[in-house]
This record gives structure tokens, sequence and C-alpha cells, in this order.
């Protein structure tokens, strides 16, 4: 379908042809387009209903227009039948790997994209639905490139938003608004030096266009420096903006969704590892506090509610020492922060931005996996030896599981230069920070002593990968034998999602029965001795490493008074099922009590004393609510079970009691 856009001053209306009516070339004159509407005009009177309704206007243009008004959620359904999710053309300025993962996304739901960007070859042309070749910093390209589309926005801020809010003007739909892309300026150094006394030093200066990827930045460490820093960022003429220095702890950022109706949806928050300014790692979710991510997501919503138009936007936030959440920058566009959301949310943020320029509903922004990790493919040398570099790294991790690997066919490599990137989902943060860590193989990962690898799991960073170990007698040291227990289990990647704990190997003829329960539906886990009396320091590890580690669930055996249980449970917020052991005095009756006993806010499953198989159950039942394949499983154990019943009572009713006690 092609549309012709017809205004006056009053409301400007679409008007919908088809394409078996005429010829479409779209760099036409205006003579051509009024031809198109010759045609129609002395057409058969089927069309003379559109005859009369073109008469009202003049100076016909093709543009791309649905509505003016921000709130309108939807384009004029009565002059734009759909035939899918949308019929509208969406235009993007800028064609890099943000505009190729857009057009990947809307290829999904058959939504056509055209680019503008300077390159024959940019990332985005082999599969967009149009490229037009042409600066999107030049005010005329800008304008011709608008007439092709329906509605239009943005892979990088570094456009010319003169144009764009000219555009605005002539009733052009522009998502998110030229106003939100044009950010606050200093004009002169006077001003720079009045941040300089506002703020105090040091003092960040930007560049308004052009600074990204550690591009267009430079600090001022005082007042003299600031010259200086103006000169290398170009001058005033660039449009420079301050940023008071901040010293922080981690570097968070929100990705947030604005629908046309202004309606907001924040996805869940990231943290992000720099390298030389360029954005390297980011993990999600953030490893921080819940009271940390509310805080967040909080002060991305104030902050994209207080701009203009529909889009995905990024919040670069701040984290400071004393638990303090700073706003950083926004950007108005797809951002890096959010590539993991392509494998590990239920809507990615290139659908998102989609869906919001265009009036759709937002989808859901959660995450369908526990963590996600995304690593910048950046160039580690010039040409061919960059590319062979690359090359390796990819083919390490398309032999890892959960990883995905996104390559954005840029013709040149630089160093430094974001050539693609690699996604890896898991059950835990330590999961898959392992794996991406084995992807790498960094130095000294694999080459580790037992001693050095046994802290790191202390430290919960847990590097397991495949290796020989020889551990030396120091291995033994207290602290030492609980990481070399957990490597022992990681030789192959192995990822327990069960942990049976004992507080001594007297209880395990008992905790065996929990074991095998696990071993029969296929439930990878692991059997530890964990004292709560005589190793204190490994039980508060272990229970804080176990969900980093990607433990769901921990079973804890113990008798007498039973400590290990409720403790375990006060460390971690996974469930904690326990079971009562029978010792020599009291009759299990004084573990039962213990473990039942737990004070309000310390809650521990309890089974029957001596019954681990119960708890073995009871824990496939858990990690069954989000595993269909578990759950059935269990089904058919519970089919089994009456089955093994029925048969038992058939052989009784037919052989006799007798028979069936002496066989």
């Amino acid at each position: 379908m092609m549309m012709l856009l017809q205004q006056t001053t009053s409301v400007p209306r679409l008007v919908v042809f088809s394409k078996s009516d005429f010829c479409f070339k779209p760099c036409s004159s205006s003579s051509t387009r009024l031809s198109f509407m010759d045609k129609h005009t002395n057409s058969s009177s089927s069309s003379s209903s559109l005859k009369q309704s073109l008469k009202q206007y003049q100076s016909p243009v093709l543009a791309c227009q649905a509505s003016t008004d921000t709130n309108d959620t939807s384009f004029r359904k009565d002059y734009l039948p759909v035939h899918g999710v949308s019929e509208v053309i969406v235009g993007v300025l800028g064609g890099g790997q943000l505009s190729r993962m857009l057009c990947q996304a809307a290829s999904e739901i058959a939504i056509k994209v055209m680019v503008l960007d300077p390159l024959v070859n940019c990332p985005a042309s082999s599969i967009a639905y149009d490229h037009m070749v042409g600066s999107f910093d030049d005010s005329a390209t800008v304008q011709e490139f608008a007439k092709r589309c329906a509605v239009l926005t943005v892979d990088i801020e570094h456009v010319d938003v003169a144009t764009m809010e000219k555009l605005e003007q002539q009733g052009v739909d522009c998502q998110p608004k030229a106003s939100t892309i044009r950010i606050i300026q200093i004009d002169d150094l006077e001003g720079a030096k009045r941040a300089g006394d506002l703020f105090g030093y040091p003092l960040m200066l930007k560049s308004r266009r052009l600074a990204y990827d550690g591009r267009g930045n430079a600090v001022a460490k005082n007042e003299v420096e600031l010259t200086s820093a103006v000169n290398a960022l170009g001058g005033f003429a660039r449009g420079l903006y301050v940023e008071k220095w901040t010293p922080f702890v981690k570097e968070l950022a929100v990705i947030v969704g604005r629908g046309r109706d202004n309606s907001i949806s924040c996805y869940p928050v990231v943290e992000t590892i720099h390298k030389e300014n360029i954005c390297h790692i980011v993990k999600a979710p953030a490893h921080v506090p819940w009271k940390i991510r509310k805080l967040a997501i909080d002060v991305a919503h104030k902050a994209v509610s207080s701009l203009e138009g529909a889009g995905v936007l990024a919040v670069e936030l701040f984290l400071t020492k004393d638990g303090q959440i700073l706003l950083n920058e926004v950007a108005p566009r797809p951002h890096n922060s959010g590539h993991h959301t392509i494998e590990s949310c239920y809507t990615s943020q290139f659908e998102q931005h989609l869906r919001a320029v265009l009036g759709l509903p937002l989808g859901d922004p959660s995450m369908k996996t526990p963590a996600a990790i995304m690593y910048n493919l950046l160039g580690e040398d010039e040409g061919e030896p960059g590319f062979q570099l690359a090359h390796q790294l990819i083919g390490r991790a398309l032999n890892m599981q959960g990883a995905a690997v996104h390559w954005y066919v840029k013709q040149e490599m630089r160093k430094q230069r974001k050539m693609g990137h690699i996604t890896i989902v898991g059950s835990s943060a330590g999961i898959v920070e392992a794996q991406l860590k084995s992807v790498l193989k960094e130095e000294g990962s694999e080459t580790q002593t037992a001693e050095q690898i046994s802290a790191s799991c202390i430290r919960c960073s847990c590097p397991y990968v495949k290796m020989e170990i020889n551990a030396p007698p120091s291995i033994v040291q207290s602290g030492s034998i609980f990481g070399f227990m957990l490597i022992l289990n990681f030789l192959e990647i192995v990822t327990p999602c069960v942990g049976i704990i004992v507080g001594s190997d007297s209880d395990l003829p008992i905790m065996k029965d929990a074991a095998r329960i696990l071993n029969t539906f296929g439930v990878p886990h692991e059997v530890r001795i964990v004292s709560a009396h005589r190793t204190p320091e490994m039980m508060f590890s272990y229970a804080l490493s176990a969900r980093d580690r990607g433990i769901q669930i921990i079973i804890a055996g113990a008798g007498g008074a039973a400590h290990l249980p409720g403790m375990v449970a006060s460390l971690t917020p996974l469930p904690v099922i326990g079971v009562p052991v029978r010792a020599s005095a009291l009759d299990g009756m004084d573990s039962l009590l213990s473990i039942a006993q737990m004070p309000r806010g310390v809650p521990v499953a309890t089974v029957a004393i001596n019954n681990a198989t119960n708890a073995g159950l009871l824990a496939v039942r858990m990690l069954g609510v989000g595993d269909a394949d578990l759950l059935a499983r269990m089904s058919q154990y519970q089919e089994d079970t009456r089955d093994d019943v029925l048969k038992k009572a058939e052989k009784l009713q037919t052989n006799g009691w007798e028979s069936y006690l002496n066989p």
C-alpha cells in the first residue's frame, strides 16, 4: 500500500492507494504524484467518493503523518486498512547495528522498516525493507526520506534536530520528539566556569554530538583545564554540556518503553561494566538489593515521564556508596544495555520500540530466564587479524549452551569498534559468568591453582570450567575444602539446582533417599557435609553462594538440635526443606520440633522423621512449577505408584494373605 498525504490548515489525513492503481517511484517529482491523483479521479465510479474527498485539499505531498496527537494510539483506520500488525512504514535515521536488530524484530511481525544511512553496506542494509543512501545529518536528505515513511525514528541521536523540529511543524510524525533528542547546552567558557563553581572539580564535559563509546568526553580537573577540555571537544559550536563528577560503586541502566498513550514500561535493572569508556559487559538483572532496583526503576520512570514522544529510551544511572541512585544520561533510542533482552526477555527492546512508535500495546518486559550476561565483541586489532580474533571467540561461543551470537556485518574492523555481541542466558548469575569466562578463556582461567579457585568460590564468582585439579595439602585448611568440593562438582560445568546438606556423615544413610529420588527424576544435585556447629564459616559461605551458583532448593538434614536447616534458611532467600534425622536419644522428636519451631520470618519446610524421600519429592514438585517436563514426570510417578498399589492389591486378593507374605 502507498500513502498520500493531502494537507491544508486542517488536520492532515492519510489517503490509501493500492499498488495496482499506479506504479510508484519514491523519488518522483510532484507532477508525477499529481498524475496518481489524475488516475484515480478519472477511474470508474467506484472511486467517485475518493475523488470528492480529495477536492478539499491542495498541494498534494507524499509525507509521513498519521496523527499529530501523541495520545492518538492508532493511525487513521478509516483510511488505512490493516492486514497484519501494521501497514505503515517506519523510517529510521541511521542504519547501524541498532537499526539492523530493529529490522530483525520487525521481520517477525511483518513491519516494514526503511533506513537512511550514508553507507551502501551499512549493517541494516541487507535486511531493511528499503535503504536510502544519504546522510541523516543533511536537512534536505532527511526531508526527502521523511516523505517515504509513516513514522520517523532514530537509531542514533546525532541527527539534525533542527530538521526534525521543522518536520514536526509540517506534521511529520517523529518518535521520540525532537525536543527529547535536543540536549541542554553550555554556550561559552563563562558558562562552563559557572558549572565548575556549582558542581566542583573534576568536571565532565561532553559533546552533544558524537558523545558515545567514550568519544566526545573530556575531563577538566580544575578551572585552568576547562579551555583545553573544550578545545579537545571541538569548541562550543558542537554544543557542549557538563556533568558533575560523581564517585560511584556501580553503573546501572534501565531500558524504558514509552507508548504513544504515555504508558511506561520498565525493564529489569542491569549492571553495565565499561572498558575504556565503552560498554563491555551487561549483567541482567543487576546484583543489587531489591530496594536499589526499585529506586533505579523509580528514577528511570520519572526521567522518561518528563520527556516527549514514544519509543524505547535507555536511562543510565550511578549507584553511590551510600545507596543513592543518580541520573547519568538518557539515550532516546534502543541501547547497548538492552541487547540482552533479545534472548532474556519476553519482549526485546527492539520489538518494544516498534510497538511504541506505532501505537501498539507495549509488550511484557520481564525476564524469561533467571540470569543473562551480554559481552560486546569489540575490535581487538585492525583489519583481518581483528576479524580472525573475533571469529575465534564466536566459535567458542557457538559451542556454549545458552549462548547466542550477534554479528553486525560491519565491513571494516577497527580497534575498540563494536562488531557484535554475545549473550548467554542461564539459571543463575554465577553460571552465566562462568560460561562467559570459559568462552573468553581469560588469562589464568584454566590454569588457576585449586587454592585460588576455591577462594573464588567462597567469594561467589564461581569460575567453573573443565580442568585438571591437583589439590595441594593446604587445600584442606579452614574454608578451602568447601571451595574444592564445589570445583569437583563443576568439573564438567554441571549445574546442580538442588543442594543436599548434612551436619554429619552419620546422616548420609538417611539423606541418600533424597538423592535417589532426584536421580530418578534427573534433577542435578550436590551432596555436602556442612556442619552448623563445627564448620559455621563453611555453612555461611554455602548459604550465601548457593543462589549465585544456580541452586534453587536446599534440603538440609540434621539430628539432635537440628540447627542447620534454620541457620541456612536465615542466610538465603532460597526455599529450605528440613529433614529431622532420628538420633540416639529422644527418637528424633527433638530434631522435628527444632526444625518446626523456627521463628517468624525464617520459614523451613519440614517432613517426617527420617523421611528424606518426601523431601526429594517435594523438591521435585517445587521445581516442577516452572518445568512442564518435570511436572509431567511427577504425574507419571504418581500414576506408577498407584498402579503398583493396585497390583499388590490384586495379588493379595488372588493369592491370599498367607501366600502373599510367604511367596
